[in-house]
């Protein structure tokens, strides 16, 4: 990704000891470190959620395609968890305990 050679660094690190002091180095290239793993993960983990969502676009599109003009909500129908089937026995509760 960068093209940093030895005589780069060796200059940053020279830099860094007489810019911050001996004493504050090492704690600041740890600080500095930590930062970057942080960064590197949170971008890795956009990454995995981008692929995710990629992944899934292609697979339902296959599926259209595949599927002879059917759509997910042709498969999967227009209620797939049942809450309309839950709200229909309510329902017809309520009317039984209203009419005894």
């Amino acid at each position: 990704m960068f093209d940093i050679g030895a005589t780069e660094l060796l200059l940053v690190a020279v830099i860094g000891l007489v810019v911050v002091g001996p004493e504050r180095l090492p704690r600041l290239a740890r600080t500095l470190g930590l930062w970057v793993k942080r960064l590197r993960g949170q971008v890795q983990s956009i990454q995995k959620d981008i692929n995710r969502e990629l992944e899934l676009e292609d697979l339902k599109r296959q599926l259209e395609e595949r599927g002879g003009g059917l759509k997910m909500e042709d498969i999967a129908g227009e209620d797939p968890l049942g809450l309309s089937q839950t709200n229909t026995t309510q329902a017809e509760k309520n009317e039984r305990s209203k009419s005894d």
